[in-house]
């Protein structure tokens, strides 16, 4: 099986902001507790930031106690200003023109490009009732292509039976394991159950036991040991990149999703997103980059089950 490739476009600040001089905005990728910015003035008053905010080099910005905020510099230079801080934008200097050579500057661009247009479509449908199904049963992940044999088996159940039997198939359409569940998500155990292969497909289906009414057959493919170690790796680098930035958690969770959504790879995706809405609840942003991976996924009705 050939590697999964991630292909990033370049992304132009121009994209991002729409105007010459956008190279010389601060994007709000992510903070903490009572962050605030105004414009040069003696008279301009202080306003609250929020993740998304466009700044000028000009604006000032302060952050209260226990408090800090994560910006993009240019195209993609993530800078920190941490708590009980009063800080004028245009002090900070710029390095190899405020641009990151590696991985995490075009995904960082790439975020903050997605925030933007969350911030323009919130209020807006996203998802919608697609289907128009009020009886949603559904298999939902692994999805595509995963990067364990132990994937967690996660299903959507409008009833909430709590009682289903899971069936696995290999590639050959052969059972490789049944079983009842009184859930609906779990761990499948290697050491209780036949081990999977890497570089194999299956699939796999929920069955209610109440009623007897069956999910949608998904499908997933267990990526080579290869392929898992250079991605593994590429992950590794990543996080270095971020970290030497400042990034904190929240940074790192979203950029990693980012990665993953771009490789397919779109449970690991899903769990990022999630952990990265877990850490921040009120920044509607990151709830609408979840919702859009769903959409990607054709996820349409599972999107208040699975977005909470």
């Amino acid at each position: 099986m050939k590697r999964l490739r991630m292909m990033i476009l370049p992304v132009f600040l121009v994209l991002l902001f729409g105007t010459a001089a956008a190279q010389d905005g601060f994007v709000v990728m992510s903070m903490k507790g009572k962050v605030e910015a105004r414009k040069p003035g003696r008279r301009a008053a202080w306003v609250a930031v929020k993740v998304g905010d466009v700044l000028g080099k000009d604006y000032s910005v302060r952050t209260s106690f226990a408090s800090y905020v994560k910006l993009m510099m240019g195209k993609s230079r993530l800078l920190s200003i941490d708590e009980e801080t009063t800080k004028k934008l245009s002090d900070f200097t710029r390095k190899d023109n405020g641009e990151s050579t590696g991985t995490s500057g075009a995904l960082l661009a790439y975020a903050a490009k997605q925030m933007k247009s969350s911030r323009k479509s919130r209020g807006e449908p996203v998802l919608g009732a697609v289907r128009g199904n009020t009886e949603v049963f559904s298999a939902v992940f692994p999805k595509s292509y995963v990067m364990t044999t132990e994937p967690l088996f996660e299903w959507v159940d409008a009833d909430e039976a709590m009682k289903y039997e899971f069936v696995l198939l290999n590639d050959s359409f052969d059972v490789v394991t049944r079983a009842t569940l009184s859930d609906n998500s779990f761990r499948y155990d290697s050491g209780e159950k036949p081990a999977l292969l890497e570089d194999r497909q299956y699939y796999w289906r929920i069955t209610r036991m109440s009623d007897g009414m069956e999910s949608d057959i998904q499908s997933f493919r267990i990526l080579p040991a290869d392929t898992i170690a250079a991605v593994n790796a590429e992950l590794e680098a990543l996080d270095r990149e971020l970290k030497a930035m400042g990034a904190d958690e929240v940074t790192l969770h979203l950029i990693r999703a980012i990665y993953f959504e771009k490789k397919s790879l779109f449970t690991n995706a899903f769990l990022e997103y999630k952990e990265t809405v877990r850490l921040a609840p009120d920044v509607e942003e990151y709830r609408q980059m979840l919702r859009r991976l769903l959409f990607q996924m054709k996820l349409y009705a599972e999107e208040e089950y699975l977005v909470k």
